[in-house]
Formats: C-alpha cells, sequence, structure tokens
C-alpha cells in the first residue's frame, strides 16, 4: 500500500467494464448496507452492475463521459464516472465515485474527485460538477462539504428494497477548485 496507484482513463473494454462493474457492487455492498434491501444487495445488484457498466462502456462517447480507475497491480481500487448525458438539465453530473472498502481513507476518493474536475476544467471550459448523494450517508456528506461541495436541492427516491430515501445534490461552480 505504500505505492501510490494509478488513476487512469477507461471506456472500451468490456473486462474494464466487468472490473468495475465488481468494485462498484462491493462498495455499495459496504456503503449501502441498511439503506438498500438486503436481498437486492446479496443476491441482485452483481448482476444489476454488471450489466450498468457493460451498456456504459458499451456507449461510450468521449465528448461526453469520463471512466476513471484508480488502479493497483492491475485492479481497479478506485472508481469514477462522469457524464453530460445523464442528467442534461444540471450539466456534469458525477454518478460514481467509489473506492474499495478496504482502501478508504487513503486519498483515492480525493484523487478522483480532482482528476474529474480536470476533465471538466481541460475538456470542458470549467463545466460545474455536479454529484448526488444519499443524505443517511453522512461521512460522504462531510467528504463533499470539505472538498468546498455546496448543497443544493434535496428530493425523495426509492431505493432498491423499497425504502424512500432523501438524496443531496452537491455543486462545484468552479470545479478547479478541486484541482491540488
Amino acid at each position: 500500500m505504500g505505492v501510490r496507484p494509478d488513476i487512469i482513463r477507461l471506456g472500451t473494454s468490456r473486462n474494464d467494464a466487468d472490473a468495475i462493474a465488481d468494485l462498484h457492487t462491493r462498495s455499495r455492498q459496504s456503503a449501502y448496507r441498511g439503506l438498500y434491501g438486503d436481498a437486492y444487495l446479496d443476491h441482485d445488484l452483481f448482476d444489476v452492475s454488471r450489466a450498468t457498466w457493460r451498456t456504459r462502456f458499451e456507449h461510450f462517447d468521449p465528448a461526453h463521459d469520463l471512466i476513471l480507475a484508480a488502479m493497483d497491480g492491475g485492479a481497479p481500487i478506485g472508481l469514477a464516472y462522469a457524464s453530460f448525458r445523464l442528467n442534461p438539465r444540471i450539466g456534469a453530473l458525477l454518478d460514481n465515485l467509489h473506492v474499495a472498502p478496504e482502501r478508504k481513507g487513503g486519498g483515492l476518493g480525493t484523487r478522483l474527485l480532482a482528476e474529474t474536475a480536470r476533465w471538466l476544467v481541460d475538456e470542458h471550459a470549467g463545466a460545474p460538477l455536479h454529484l448526488e448523494v444519499y443524505a443517511p450517508n453522512a461521512a460522504a456528506l462531510a467528504f463533499y462539504e470539505r472538498l468546498g461541495g455546496v448543497e443544493t436541492t434535496r428530493y425523495a427516491e426509492e431505493v432498491p428494497g423499497g425504502r424512500v430515501v432523501e438524496v443531496a445534490r452537491y455543486r462545484w461552480t468552479n470545479p478547479a477548485d478541486l484541482i491540488r
């Protein structure tokens, strides 16, 4: 763990899609336990994640989408996915920012967020960055606020398992502020 993982851009390989989906699944099983239904997390999530990520890679458009992976030993340990196509009304949305549960707290989330901001600054004239997070995830809310995110709205969403959960949307008007 002494070597700083590389952060690379992905976008076309089905093998990459499956590796990212598997990391995404592990992260969600850890972070969303008690929020999503256990049956979904334990039985459905793996297939749902693989299908979602295969579709994202299949329809990847580098002009509108960004998929980043923090790699260690050839395996992803962190991921970020942003797109202008997910919610065109608000612009760039960071839909996924996940770090392997055993690697949290080492700065990977901050680095992935900074690289996402760099993409916006370098390739999209510094367009604002948005992300959405489940409001019960106090650690994530504190993380985004510590990095200068400003909460802009909240809304209710039904999550897998049938619970209704509040979602908070954060915005960075100037993503360059995230680049360190």
